[in-house]
């Protein structure tokens, strides 16, 4: 049976971390999970003198108590009504965000961390914020992330009615496709199993484009029933042929009217390290949450 309990969800006290915690109180109260609250805060005094700063100013270290004494009181009443009726656990710690959330996360042997990605301004569809993007090279769990809006989104797992998993064959695809399909069954969802066809090979003579595509198409088809034949699952197969994987993934987004995406986060090293080319532009391009396994 599909299960989350634990989930942990980092907050820096914004509108966007609350939209995080209402969800994680959506899905907590729907698998009765625990929810571990976390903020993690660079503390930082530029200052050229060490011990006593002088001129009424206390000494760095009792600056950092108080700092983090005002942190944690913060921390208490933070999403509480959010998260009424689950039972929460708040934790504060200094140091490097990304960094400690990785930790702290793999320490509660959370099984899954929700985050918002924190999109904002003209370029809000290209960027994330930091600490999103290193959580998500870095954690060894999926990582839930709502949707890329300037404004953040409404609380909407229980709301979601169709789940939509994208595989490439690689081999994290079987792992992707039994959490979605787990997830799905535990909601009552559709599920729909999709594949992006990539672009036509540059050498191939463009007489045969049609062909080409016709049958990558086929044999895609059958790569996907296979999968699900191997995972014992069931679901709708799409694939989809318009050479650019992340537009593609939106589109059949958009047409599906799905609520969650679920992809994998590649485990080959390149520029990007473990995400590989295609998790970044996926997420910030798609309008829903996105669960990366």
């Amino acid at each position: 049976m599909f299960q989350l309990e634990r989930i942990f969800v980092p907050t820096d006290f914004s509108e966007h971390s609350l939209a995080a915690i209402a969800q994680a109180g959506e899905l907590a109260r729907r698998f009765h999970s625990q929810v571990t609250l976390f903020n993690a805060n660079e503390f930082l005094v530029v200052h050229p003198f060490s011990g006593a700063l002088g001129f009424g100013i206390t000494s760095t270290e009792a600056m950092r108590a108080e700092h983090m004494a005002a942190r944690h009181k913060q921390l208490q009443g933070f999403g509480a009504a959010e998260l009424r009726g689950v039972n929460v656990k708040r934790m504060i710690c200094s140091g490097d965000p990304a960094t400690l959330i990785v930790e702290r996360a793999r320490e509660e042997r959370s099984d899954l961390i929700l985050m918002p990605t924190r999109g904002g301004g003209v370029f809000r569809r290209f960027l994330l914020g930091s600490v999103t993007a290193k959580v998500l090279h870095d954690a060894e769990c999926p990582v839930w992330t709502g949707a890329h809006l300037v404004e953040p989104p409404a609380p909407v797992p229980i709301g979601i009615r169709h789940v939509l998993c994208a595989v490439d064959f690689g081999p994290q695809s079987k792992a992707v496709l039994q959490w979605a399909a787990g997830f799905a069954k535990a909601l009552e969802a559709k599920l729909t199993l999709v594949h992006a066809v990539l672009e036509m090979p540059p050498n191939l003579p463009v007489r045969y484009a049609y062909q080409w595509h016709a049958e990558s198409h086929c044999g895609s088809e059958e790569r996907l029933h296979e999968l699900l034949l191997d995972c014992e699952a069931k679901a709708e197969v799409l694939v989809v042929s318009d050479g650019d994987v992340p537009g593609s993934l939106t589109r059949a987004v958009e047409q599906t009217g799905a609520g969650l995406l679920v992809i994998g986060r590649s485990s080959r090293e390149s520029a990007l390290g473990r995400l590989g080319s295609q998790t970044y532009p996926i997420i910030c391009g798609v309008p829903c949450p996105v669960v990366s396994i």
